[in-house]
């Protein structure tokens, strides 16, 4: 049986409620299109007085190599991307990435 702080600690672990939520229907998607499911999206509708720094930029190659670390890359990519755009040269060094990942098995949806 956990004690309090174990409890606590994997409450933690687990998230917000729109994390929890948001966590199961990636998973969902995922399991129905059996692809890779890779969301990536910044917080430029709630704080748009952050300006470029919400908007993609080189670390967010980082963020995704460290994402992808792992995936069965033969499946396929599903990328959702939810930006207000950024750097084309950030840009284009991320999908030169992917495409070395996935080759063309990749699809992106930008809502």
């Amino acid at each position: 049986m956990a004690n309090w702080s174990e409890l606590l600690k994997e409450i933690r672990q687990l998230g917000s409620p729109f994390d929890v939520l948001r966590r199961k229907y990636i998973k969902e998607l995922s399991d129905y299109t059996n692809r890779n499911v890779i969301c990536y999206y910044s917080g430029w509708l709630q704080k748009p007085e952050l300006g470029a720094a919400v908007s993609v930029n080189d670390n967010d190659k980082n963020g995704l190599m460290t994402t992808i670390n792992g995936l069965d890359t033969s499946k396929g990519l599903d990328l959702i991307l939810h930006t207000p755009g950024g750097d084309t040269a950030a840009t284009e060094s991320i999908v030169d990435y992917l495409w070395g990942k996935f080759g063309d098995n990749i699809r992106c949806f930008v809502p």
